[in-house]
């Protein structure tokens, strides 16, 4: 499962959607959103690793073009956040719905596929706007669904404003950051609850996701540059259609 959060977290497939389905399938029995968020911890590392000179640029620059990267992260995770805290006691039987996964993604598959009809954009982050900024948030918050990818939906989103196509990606996984480690604080308390047999298992799977997800962010970032986000659609048609024959 760490392997596949790793992957799945960054193409744009949804990795709530693929993990939920995937312990429907096992007949896991273990803390489905504890879990989740451990794994969510490996992928939020490789990001910090991909992106450590765009976020040391942030830190270090208040007053010039990265001071308003900051503004608009900040904006922009304002809907997540919102969506989190009205949907945080309904978490569990959401995350362990097969079927809720199985239908979002074939509207990921929608979303994706759609960005091929999208011309070219060319704002960058001076012309990206609090408003952008905060859309491109509502997509990241409907992505606590599990099915509906988050960099899949922010993307899309990104695109369809006219962000130019690197900085849409940067832009989208730069509010994975609060996203992710806010939903790791949150439940940072029920880790000490875990019992001592399952810290080694965590731990594998926080290890693997980070590891699989700095080479699925390194691919993914390549296919925003040549255009071709939308090759993705198919594969999330696929699984929601075996879902619902095989499983459903």
């Amino acid at each position: 499962m760490g392997l596949l959060q790793g992957i799945t977290e960054f193409l744009p497939v949804s990795s709530s959607g693929h993990l939920t389905i995937l312990q429907e399938v096992l007949r896991w029995e273990g803390p489905h959103v504890l879990f989740d968020v451990a794994v969510h911890m490996g992928t939020l590392m490789a990001i910090l690793v991909v992106f450590r000179q765009a976020i040391k640029g942030i830190l270090t620059g208040f007053l010039s073009e990265e001071g308003r990267k900051i503004a608009l992260i900040i904006v922009g995770s304002v809907p997540i956040g919102i969506s989190g805290l009205f949907l945080e006691s309904r978490a569990e039987e959401i995350f362990s719905s097969g079927g809720v996964a199985g239908a979002m993604l074939s509207i990921t598959g929608m979303m994706l596929w759609s960005t091929r009809y999208v011309k070219k954009g060319d704002r960058g982050p001076e012309e990206t706007g609090i408003w952008r900024a905060v859309t491109v948030g509502v997509f990241q918050a409907a992505a606590i669904l599990p099915g509906i990818s988050r960099s899949g939906a922010t993307i899309s989103a990104a695109l369809f404003l006219g962000l130019e196509r690197e900085w849409a990606g940067e832009f989208s996984f730069l509010l994975a950051i609060p996203a992710i480690g806010g939903a790791t604080l949150f439940k940072a308390r029920d880790f000490f609850t875990l019992p001592q047999s399952a810290l080694g298992a965590f731990g594998a799977g926080i290890i693997v996701s980070a590891l699989s997800g700095y080479l699925a962010l390194k691919f993914l970032l390549g296919l925003i540059r040549r255009g071709k986000f939308y090759l993705f659609a198919p594969y999330c048609w696929a699984v929601s259609a075996a879902y619902f024959l095989l499983l459903g």
